[in-house]
């Protein structure tokens, strides 16, 4: 009840309440309320007599998220409890090839984001993070399906030179099969299903040989530049602006809900969009809930929050936002909803297995050519073994191999070997910078099968590594005969040390690469060490500088997963991500 006094603020007071009502204020106030969240949950949990406050991490795709988090609140006010230890439920949306190389036992510092509980938009990424040891002990080899949605083309209804709905076919994405104007999107098929579904439809329709390959590679190049990096927002597309209107809209690669959810929320002046379903057939994107944790109280929590989403009502959420029913059958309200068909759509589930790396593969192999100089450590540390298996120059050589065989003809390829006791330099210039596909000096062998012989020979040559001094001469090297055609990179297999063999510290080379990359003419280093030992911090530092990327590594199974990683953060240079 008001005393009907009124008291003078104090300069403190005052100063607080313009603090607080400032743009600076509102952010101070909205990390408080996050941080309050963050501790009242165990703490309030603690009080209900709870011994520890465990969380479950839940890693989702986008467009299935919001399910997720919904039936994670039901789970959570239940306040269940696990041999004493409450558990709380918590939500992420991360790309899933972040979470397969996480729960594949990939790069070290991604372990912090593995889940407990992971929902792809496909099995797909299942079965690739399955192919490690770890992933394969580690991830249940039959999970559930969420939901349903067929991969289709998507475009505005009508549009013109394309076919009616039910002519549809995987065709459509070549070149050529469309308006030249109109082009097409799909996700890198490193980071989406939808995206190796294409691929892999393209290649089922091609076949095999030298002119299937030839078209594989236009249409490679022909997409690469309109792919996108995540799942895609068809909003983005189609946002009924004048500029869009201006231009010819895109044909894109989309799962089914992606379809649904854009017509439901679209933009009053933006099209309305049709599927189109290939008459060849498409795969099924089935959303599997993944239990990833070998944790008995995680696991029994995990098993209960699926309980939750068994319910009627999330099950009916997910066909509002668009999802058809695990089987693929779709709800009745999907016939009434505009742009898809009710039928279920022919598909196939052959994106498995080898097929499932061919189509990844291919789009790596055939993107833009390289031209590397490769490094290979030969320094003392190479000698030492890894974990009670092979040397670290074993591994090394097998890299080296594997990375040959990957790459196409067109690479343009060198080779050091660098160790302080190879000459006054630090290293041998065993091969210099020249296509893998042509003939060797004496005409008989390509130099591709030159540098197998090279890389079969490599021993350990004692000494330390010159690293740095060599990282920033090779730099140097590539970059002085840049060619605009390929992607320039130099590929560094090492120990992962130094240990003071440089004239250069690791300070001055990492200046001189900040201050020597050039945005527009990009020269990435790509490290892949092998061993514990490995001085992480310091090379991810000197990747970073080039845009580059680090892989660590004590598994020789990795080494191809490794490379072609390696090969796909091509396409981001030079805005990767460090």
């Amino acid at each position: 009840m008001s005393s009907g006094r009124h008291r003078i603020a104090s300069p403190a007071v005052s100063t607080t309440r313009r603090v607080v009502r400032s743009p600076l204020g509102f952010t101070v106030i909205a990390i408080a309320l996050i941080t309050l969240a963050a501790v009242a949950v165990p703490v309030g949990l603690n009080v209900l007599g709870c011994g520890d406050t465990r969380y479950l991490r839940v890693s989702a795709t986008q467009s299935i998220a919001p399910v997720l988090r919904e039936a994670a609140t039901e789970f959570n006010e239940d306040r269940p409890s696990y041999g004493g230890d409450c558990v709380y439920a918590q939500v992420d949306e991360i790309a899933p090839h972040r979470i397969m190389t996480a729960v594949s036992g990939g790069r070290p510092g991604d372990s912090t984001i593995a889940p407990h509980v992971w929902v792809p938009e496909s099995s797909a990424w299942v079965e690739l993070a399955r192919v490690s040891e770890r992933g394969a002990r580690g991830i249940e080899t039959d999970p559930p399906s969420l939901a349903n949605s067929p991969v289709v083309l998507a475009a505005p209804e009508g549009a013109e030179g394309l076919p009616e709905p039910e002519d549809a076919s995987w065709t459509l994405v070549l070149p050529g099969e469309r308006e030249p104007e109109r082009p097409l999107v799909m996700v890198d098929p490193n980071r989406g299903a939808d995206g190796m579904t294409v691929m892999h439809a393209v290649r089922r329709h091609l076949g095999t040989g030298d002119d299937a390959d030839t078209a594989m590679t236009d249409f490679v190049r022909d997409v690469q530049l309109d792919s996108a990096f995540g799942e895609i927002d068809l909003g983005t597309f189609f946002t009924g602006s004048p500029a869009a209107r201006d231009r010819v809209d895109p044909l894109i690669a989309a799962p089914e809900q992606a379809v649904v959810s854009y017509n439901s929320t679209r933009a009053q002046d933006a099209p309305a969009l049709e599927a189109l379903y290939p008459s060849e057939g498409t795969v099924g994107l089935d959303y599997p809930y993944v239990t990833v944790t070998d944790d008995a109280s995680l696991e029994a929590a995990a098993a209960d929050l699926y309980e939750v989403l068994g319910d009627d009502a999330y099950r009916t959420r997910l066909r509002e936002l668009g999802f058809r029913d695990p089987g693929g059958r779709a709800a009745a309200g999907l016939a009434e909803r505009p742009g898809v068909a009710a039928e279920e759509p022919p598909t196939h589930e052959d994106l498995t297995g080898d097929a499932l790396l061919a189509s990844v593969t291919d789009w790596n192999r055939l993107s833009m050519p390289s031209r590397a100089l490769v490094l290979a450590d030969t320094s003392a540390n190479m000698a030492d073994g890894l974990d009670g298996g092979p040397s670290r120059m074993e591994v090394a050589r097998q890299a080296a191999l594997t990375g040959l065989s990957l790459f196409p003809d067109e690479t343009d390829m060198g080779l050091w070997l660098m160790s302080d006791e190879l000459g006054e330099r630090g290293r041998e210039e065993a091969a210099d910078l020249r296509e893998l596909g042509v003939s060797g000096e004496d005409g008989d062998i390509t130099r591709r099968q030159e540098l197998v012989g090279v890389a079969e020979d490599i021993t350990v040559e004692g000494g330390g590594s010159r690293l740095y001094d060599n990282v920033l001469d090779a730099f140097d090297e590539v970059q002085a005969r840049y060619d605009e055609d390929k992607i320039n990179s130099v590929i560094l297999l090492t120990a992962g040390a130094d240990e003071g063999s440089s004239d250069l510290s690791h300070e001055e080379l990492v200046t001189a690469l900040q201050d020597r990359f050039d945005p527009e003419r990009p020269v990435s280093l790509f490290v892949i060490a092998f061993g514990a030992q490995a001085e992480e911090e310091r090379l991810r530092q000197i990747t970073a500088a080039t845009s580059g990327s680090l892989f660590v590594t004590d598994d020789p199974d990795e080494i191809g997963d490794i490379f072609l990683s390696s090969v796909s953060r091509r396409l981001c240079v030079p805005d990767c991500d460090s």
